[in-house]
């Protein structure tokens, strides 16, 4: 007979008090629990709707859904990873700004503005050069 094994148990994300995870988050927050980073180590965070198409090449994709407080979900997460944010085309301005200082807090390598048919349609928030740029 063998002796049972004694791997230890699979970690999980514990999110900080009063606060949850955002939608489709749960497998990356968990995974960065256990020491792993994405494989692009890039997340596409989209406020307020979910892409039409399933999303390639960007990286791992989350949401931060309508009606939902940015500032009471858990972001920890995405600490030393490049983050794009995808915003509708015309998005609330209070909640994009909740929303990127949320962001900038957790310390992000990049941090990126992604504005479909806006001006301009990209804006570094947090540069791996120069670090933030920009005061959301």
């Amino acid at each position: 007979m063998t002796a049972p094994r004694s791997d230890p148990a699979p970690a999980f994300w514990r999110c900080s008090p009063g606060r949850r995870l955002p939608a489709y988050a749960r497998d990356l927050a968990d995974a960065r629990a256990r020491d792993l980073v994405p494989a692009l180590r890039q997340v596409v965070v989209y406020l307020d709707r979910w892409p039409v198409a399933p999303v390639t090449g960007l990286g791992l994709a989350i949401c931060c859904p309508p009606g939902t407080d940015p500032a009471r979900l858990d972001w920890r997460y995405l600490a030393a990873l490049s983050v794009l944010v995808v915003t509708p085309p015309a998005p609330d301005a209070g909640r994009l700004r909740t929303l990127l200082a949320e962001l900038v807090a957790v310390c992000p390598l990049r941090l990126v503005l992604l504005r479909p048919g806006g001006s301009p349609a990209a804006e570094f928030i947090v540069s791996a050069a120069h670090g933030q740029e920009v005061q959301p």
